[in-house]
């Protein structure tokens, strides 16, 4: 008889198993949205389980569009219904075909809503969007919440209430996904992530430039640039 195997329990599984049960509260609307999140501590005693796994929870959370600070305080945010993938063809165990279909998303989305961004936005949104797109992230963790906020500050900016819900809703869910999570923080993906972050943070301020500049052409051909590059090195270089 062969020995039973198990996977070593790590942090980030505990940090994970954290953020799933808050994810159920939110969904299942015990924490409705506007609802002020418990702080760290409350958390910690809670859950009987060290800071530093309630802010990697956390951390997850506000990437995926479940929380946002409003000043210093962590808001539960409206959130649609989980969008599951087991019905639409994904096959859960792989996944660089997940990775994929999150791109195939992207680009059906984001390059149209950064032209109408290009052609709408106010100048309150373009300085903010200019603000982020010229910040240099020292950690991966810091550099998901830059880039989840450019990129929804792009959505925002676009003039278009419903295609904001859609992206912003939509999109958290899926960078929510442990397929992609396991993908970037896999520490022999170090590297390689390392190098997307940089190539990424200056792809974010070319498109800035083109929307403060009210370019539609040239937006549009950098969000398209931006999202290939992204998506060729998670396919062809991450493990």
């Amino acid at each position: 008889m062969k020995p039973a195997t198990f996977e070593p329990v790590t942090r980030r599984t505990v940090s994970a198993e954290i953020r799933n049960r808050l994810v159920s509260a939110i969904t299942d609307r015990e924490l409705a949205p506007g609802t002020m999140l418990d702080s760290e501590r409350v958390l910690c005693e809670k859950f009987g389980v060290a800071r530093t796994t309630i802010r990697e929870a956390i951390q997850g959370l506000i990437s995926a569009g479940f929380l946002e600070y409003r000043g210093n305080r962590l808001i539960v945010v409206e959130h649609l219904p989980d969008i599951t993938f087991t019905g639409s063809g994904l096959r859960v165990d792989d996944r660089k075909h997940f990775v994929r279909q999150l791109f195939e998303v992207r680009r059906v989305l984001e390059p149209q809503i950064a032209v109408l961004a290009a052609e709408r936005a106010t100048d309150v949104d373009r300085h903010a969007i200019m603000i982020l797109a010229s910040s240099r992230p020292d950690t991966l963790d810091e550099f998901r919440t830059i880039d989840r906020k450019f990129h929804s500050l792009i959505s925002h900016a676009c003039g278009n209430k419903l295609l904001d819900e859609i992206h912003a809703k939509t999109l958290g869910s899926l960078f929510g996904s442990e397929d992609f999570q396991s993908l970037l923080y896999a520490e022999a993906n170090r590297a390689e992530v390392d190098d997307i972050i940089c190539s990424a943070s200056a792809a974010h301020q070319l498109i800035a430039d083109a929307i403060v500049a009210k370019q539609k052409k040239k937006t549009n051909a950098a969000v398209i640039a931006h999202l290939a590059d992204v998506e060729r090195r998670m396919i062809e270089r991450l493990v």
